[in-house]
């Protein structure tokens, strides 16, 4: 009889040292897991951030930082390139982009689908656009409240969701429309793009930047 009592006390330190352990590796892998995830998304930030800045320089470099959780450390220009330096949470990284000559002032200057989208947008969709090697197809962008309006009248005729004018992202050109058969293709990326779909069942094919 005491033999066993011997064995069962040598065997209880053994199992408090094995949870123990078992719990320092837990804990150090989800260490490792945040910090890897930090970043990824100080990578994402960053390079979403580069896209804005070449597009619309650094006030527009700022908020896509801000819109994705980030801090815009440094901004500069380099030649024709911009480079800017994020920190999100524990984690920095750098991003670069490639300036075109035909920077948005901010107006909603421009032409075709993407005349009236916001800085954010544009820098979205170039982010986007790299990643896929192709342009992202828009049937819908900025509408005016006027167009807000007209098409809001109209809504029974629309397969989707029409927002009541004066409450729609598109007047404020933060929203875009894509084709029904691009809407996967255009997922795989949004997240790393600061896309988001915020209505996946009723709207699918509509497209906000994060907020």
């Amino acid at each position: 009889m005491h033999r066993r009592t011997d064995e069962r006390g040598s065997t209880l330190p053994f199992l408090v040292l094995t949870i123990v352990l078992a719990g320092v590796i837990v804990l150090g892998l989800g260490r490792v897991g945040g910090a890897a995830t930090a970043r990824a998304g100080a990578a994402a930030a960053a390079d979403a951030a580069a896209l804005a800045g070449a597009a619309s320089g650094r006030a527009a470099a700022a908020e896509l930082a801000a819109a994705n959780g980030a801090e815009l450390l440094s901004y500069q220009e380099v030649g024709n390139d911009t480079e800017v330096r994020v920190r999100l949470g524990p984690a920095e990284a750098t991003g670069r982009a490639r300036r075109t000559g035909d920077r948005d002032d901010g107006t909603g200057a421009g032409t075709g689908p993407t005349k009236g989208l916001a800085p954010a947008m544009r820098a979205a969709l170039g982010r986007a656009e790299q990643l896929l090697g192709q342009k992202v197809p828009i049937t819908s962008g900025w509408r005016s409240t006027e167009a807000q309006a007209a098409l809001y009248a109209n809504r029974a005729a629309n397969p989707y969701p029409v927002a009541a004018p004066g409450s729609s992202m598109h007047e404020r050109g933060l929203a875009i429309d894509v084709p029904a058969d691009f809407v996967p293709r255009l997922l795989a990326v949004a997240p790393k793009s600061g896309l988001c779909q915020p209505y996946p069942a009723d709207d699918p094919i509509h497209f906000e930047v994060c907020r």
